[in-house]
């Protein structure tokens, strides 16, 4: 599988959340989870990988989806990346590492995944790494 077309999602995008209709061109392989830090942004969850924001990175859960190359600008967009500006994108489309449970077993694969690219100083750590248990929790 190209790691070009498979995407990470761990917050809205996520099947039965609020912009799951972005997802409806795609197909769901299943859950996975990655290693990283999950935040609180109100309305949406941020995902950080590395640097300071990320200390004691635990499991993020969420799915694991194929894209076809034509959705990428529409969830690049929803994302707030800018192509022509690191420090004007909201998120960054990187990839990561990913445990996928496939039908035949566990899997490593390599995914894009949004990361929040702004400060998360003051923003509330998701413990659990789990958004959706979390927005059922509020």
């Amino acid at each position: 599988m190209n790691s070009e077309n498979l995407l990470f999602v761990y917050g809205t995008l996520l099947s039965g959340l609020s912009n799951h209709h972005h997802m409806k061109a795609a197909t769901c392989l299943g859950e996975a989870h990655v290693q990283a830090a999950l935040f609180d942004m109100g309305e949406y969850p941020a995902l950080s990988v590395q640097g300071a924001w990320a200390q004691a990175l635990g499991p993020v859960l969420g799915e694991l989806y194929q894209i076809e190359p034509a959705q990428w600008q529409g969830l690049d967009d929803l994302e707030e990346v800018d192509p022509d500006s690191i420090e004007n994108s909201m998120y960054l489309r990187v990839p990561i590492q990913v445990q996928w449970k496939h039908p035949a077993g566990p899997q490593t694969v390599t995914a894009q995944v949004y990361v929040y690219n702004w400060s998360l100083a003051g923003r509330p750590r998701i413990e659990h790494g789990d958004f959706r248990r979390h927005c059922s929790n509020r």
